[in-house]
């Protein structure tokens, strides 16, 4: 059996110690002690993109760092979703001087604004091209490649996200229609959401605001509110507002990954053409109306990177990462990728019962056979159980099953 590491993602937990950020290029590993070495660090690969990515490779990372077959340093610079697409779509440059985080296992205090476990920064020195860039959204979306991804790149489907409205704690609001939506971010004109001092959204390049603005039909440069610097400053002005006179008025803009909180309260979703509001939940942490796609707003992490002839990325470290994000190989190490995804609210591809191929286009089903399944292990993960029989091996399934990440599930 393969030995496993225990790595917690500590997601919105600040660091209390400040540490000093060496160059990316030159990093030395630390010792138990959490000191640099003489040691340096394993090969280096760039990434850049949103907070919902960081927050996956930061359960990944450590290992990697110390996986013996292919031992790498992650090194992620977070951006807006567009950004991040436009580092390999347009050949954009991480600029020189950009902090940037990487996860050493043996770190044993966070750096200064940082947030995850073993998170310590580094600074890029010199104008540096990223390996994988990643976007919330459709390139289409940000505006590139109108044509389809060029030759010499890919965009690989990773992890599904809900994007979702959410008010403060303690607010009587509970559910916003799309008409709603569009009257309270494009107009400022229904009630209780007429203050756009209140109303706290991201910069227009920021895959949340691209995909809930095509969703609601409100252009993502067009959103009234206030940015208070990304999902994090939208998730700590929401817990912000403690006045009653607040409550009510106030509204934001955020992912399931922070909504899904219990410091904040998540509205339910009522988009056009439907009867009833949905959270993404059934119950608690299942994602369901996700997976099956009753809850309208939702789409796929997008991993953009160079290829080879053959498809696969030209930086072979950089393969290994897709693949442990896509679901198409095991992470090292006994790394539960799965459970690190429900943890924060995202779906893994092979959990999803549907799929779309555009920003909020019409949903197909997923047709089974054509890649492992893991519906009976997320559920385990995500809820605690499962009516999946639990298995070993094909031998121990029924008929048309396969034995997918421990539990049988139909093919087809």
């Amino acid at each position: 059996m393969r030995r496993a590491l225990a790595l917690a993602v500590v997601v919105f937990a600040w660091a209390h110690e400040a540490s000093a950020a060496g160059n990316c290029a030159a990093l030395k590993t630390l010792d138990t002690a959490g000191n640099p070495t003489t040691t340096n660090v394993p090969p280096v690969i760039y990434v850049a993109g949103p907070s919902g990515v960081k927050a996956l490779i930061a359960g990944l990372a450590p290992a990697m760092f110390i996986d013996t077959a292919s031992p790498t340093t992650v090194v992620y610079v977070q951006t807006t979703s567009c950004q991040g697409a436009a580092t390999i779509l347009t050949g954009t440059a991480l600029a020189a001087n950009t902090v940037a985080s990487y996860w050493d296992p043996n770190s044993k205090t966070l750096a200064s604004g940082t947030v995850t476990d073993k998170e310590e920064t580094c600074t890029i020195t010199a104008s540096t091209l990223t390996d994988i860039g990643t976007s919330d959204v459709f390139a289409q979306t940000c505006g590139y490649a109108s044509q389809g991804i060029p030759a010499g790149m890919k965009d690989f489907i990773g992890p599904i996200q809900s994007m979702t409205f959410a008010v403060p704690k303690g607010s009587t609001e509970t559910v916003i229609s799309a008409q709603a939506a569009y009257l309270t971010f494009g107009l400022g004109v229904i009630a209780p959401w007429t203050d756009p001092t209140h109303f706290f959204i991201h910069s227009s390049t920021s895959g949340t605001q691209q995909m809930v603005g095509i969703a609601i039909g409100v252009p993502p440069d067009r959103f009234l509110g206030v940015n208070p610097g990304g999902a994090t400053g939208v998730f700590a002005s929401l817990t912000a507002q403690v006045a009653q006179a607040d409550l009510n008025k106030s509204i934001g803009v955020i992912s399931a990954t922070y909504s899904a909180l219990p410091s904040v309260q998540m509205l339910a979703y009522q988009h056009y053409g439907q009867s009833c509001a949905y959270k993404p939940d059934v119950m608690p942490n299942d994602n369901l109306n996700t997976r099956n796609g009753t809850y309208a707003i939702w789409g796929p992490m997008h991993l953009f990177t160079r290829v080879d002839g053959t498809g696969l990325a030209t930086n072979t470290r950089a393969r290994n990462l897709l693949a442990y994000l896509t679901g198409l190989q095991a992470p090292p190490l006994g790394v539960n990728l799965i459970g690190i995804e429900s943890n924060i609210h995202v779906v893994p591809p092979c959990a999803m019962n549907v799929t779309r191929s555009a920003e909020m286009g019409a949903t197909s089903p997923v047709v089974l056979g054509q890649s492992p399944r893991c519906g009976c292990a997320f559920d385990r993960a995500a809820t605690g159980t499962t009516s999946c029989k639990a298995c070993t091996s094909a031998a121990d399934c029924g008929a048309n099953q396969d034995c997918s990440f421990g539990y049988c599930e139909a093919n087809q």
